[in-house]
């Protein structure tokens, strides 16, 4: 088994340079779900991907599963009318102490002030099919927390979605990618099923469901780095002469560069 898992932020057009990286513009959004569509992947909820993880059942060839961080605003916006285009579903992260606020957690690191989900949104969400799970309550850098401090965004944050879903929320991402062991079981602790890092590569049998692995898909992203990302599942160009050898052939065969086949 094998599965990738992409992670998006915003989706919108940036408005300082530190946006560039984590804006994806609603444009080269369809672009990229067009792409999901005609390379014959198969988008499957996290829950799939997870229950597969604990279960060993097999999931569709090419699983995919897409996501989102921090909850903001232009999630249901702009994404969500493209996702309902495709018939795609995809899980969204949610801070849940800005719900319904601005992204202050953001704006130290140069971004500009954007408005964040409101429970109605979040709702919304999830009356259409998205999933929604937990990104804490304040976007701490979990593994550079006090653990006490740590378990109360934890589970605080599960207990604030569930209070506005009426339903149970099992799946938490870890912000910045931050965690370590006790911040693992912490998690696990609180009752979700399983959690996103942020740490590349494709999720296979043996993966942890606790640290499931995800491919960023940044702002400037073309078209060839975002099939590449489909492919080999990783942030950068794999750095290995094998996997460089089974990208280029890759393109070849896509005809996104010239063959070297005379």
């Amino acid at each position: 088994m094998r599965a990738t898992i992409l992670m998006y932020h915003m989706i919108d057009t940036p408005v300082t340079p530190a946006e560039t990286r984590f804006c994806r513009t609603p444009e080269n959004f369809r672009k990229d779900m067009q792409l999901i569509r005609s390379a014959g992947y198969n988008v499957v909820p996290l829950k799939t991907l997870l229950d597969a993880l604990v279960k060993k059942t097999r999931l569709p060839d090419k699983a995919l599963v897409i996501t989102f961080d921090d909850g903001l605003a232009c999630n249901h916006d702009n994404a969500l009318p493209i996702l309902q285009e495709f018939d795609f579903t995809a899980s969204i992260f949610v801070v849940t102490g800005k719900i319904g606020g601005h992204n202050d957690f953001s704006r130290p690191y140069g971004f500009s002030r954007r408005r964040m989900l409101t429970a109605t949104e979040i709702r919304s969400l999830t009356e259409a099919g998205i999933d929604i799970g937990s990104h804490t309550v304040s976007h701490l850098m979990l593994g550079k927390t006090e653990i006490q401090t740590a378990i109360n965004e934890i589970r605080n944050s599960k207990a604030i979605l569930e209070d506005i879903l009426g339903q149970k929320v099992s799946h938490f991402a870890y912000p910045f990618g931050s965690w370590n062991p006790d911040i693992r079981d912490a998690v696990m602790s609180a009752g979700y099923a399983g959690a996103c890092s942020t740490m590349p590569w494709q999720n296979r049998l043996d993966t942890d469901p606790y640290l499931l692995r995800r491919s960023e898909i940044k702002g400037h992203d073309t078209s060839w780095q975002f099939r590449l990302k489909l492919r080999f599942a990783t942030n950068t160009m794999p750095p290995v002469a094998e996997t460089r050898h089974a990208a280029r052939r890759f393109l070849e065969k896509t005809g996104l560069i010239p063959s070297r086949k005379r």
